[in-house]
Formats: structure tokens, sequence, C-alpha cells
């Protein structure tokens, strides 16, 4: 029996049509550690992508204008755009710190992205 588990979204950034959403310059921590920066980016840019997920067109960076891509990532707790590794290593974008200490959590314990949800749902998934 397949278990529905809600994720929670995170690195979604205010527009024009979602005015409501933070802005990552209020994120933006320059005294961040970089090696621990670089561990949380480089998880998050190998999340799965989520549900075949992908928005009609691509995301810019807020501060330098980089194409993002257009995909969305998981891991099976959180759900993230594409693009939300690059605010978190070029910028300095911290996330917040019950998400930083769930990716450390994960990279530090030598755990693979739990990916047994991504089985059962998707039965031909190898």
């Amino acid at each position: 029996m397949t278990v529905w588990r809600p994720r929670r979204l995170i690195g979604y950034w205010r527009s024009d049509d979602s005015p409501n959403w933070p802005d990552p310059i209020d994120f933006v921590d320059e005294q961040w550690d970089r090696d621990e920066r670089e561990v949380v980016g480089s998880y998050l840019s190998r999340g799965r992508e989520s549900a075949g997920m992908a928005w009609a067109g691509v995301s810019t960076c807020r501060f330098c204008g980089k194409m993002n891509g257009s995909a969305e990532y998981t891991d099976g707790t959180y759900v993230w755009p594409q693009g939300l590794s690059h605010y978190v290593t070029d910028h300095a974008v911290r996330l917040p710190t019950e998400v930083v200490a769930h990716i450390l959590g994960i990279e530090e314990n030598s755990l693979a992205i739990d990916q047994s949800w991504w089985r059962s749902a998707q039965p031909d998934w190898r």
C-alpha cells in the first residue's frame, strides 16, 4: 500500500505573480560556512524530479538573471525548484535551520535519499 506523505515547499520566491512568497534577499547570509553551503547546494542539485512536475517557463535567478530551470525536485520530505541550489551556493541564500539540519543529517550519516516512496509509487522505477 502506498502511503502519501505531504511534502513542504522551500525556495519559492516572490514575483509579480506570487507577491506573498518571501524575497530571497532576506535570507542572504554571507557568513554562512562555505563548506556547509556546498554540501547543502550539492544535495539540492541531486533531488529527484517531483512526479513529473515542470513549469511552463524557465525560472530566472532574482539576483543575477541566470536561467534556473523549470523542474521541481524533492527528497520525499521537501519540494523545491530546480534552481534552489544556485541560490544557496552562488548567492549565500541560507535555508531555514530545520531544512539545513535535515540535509546535513542525511549527508553526515551517509544515507542515500530515501527513495522507498518512489519505488512504491512507481513500480517500474529501477
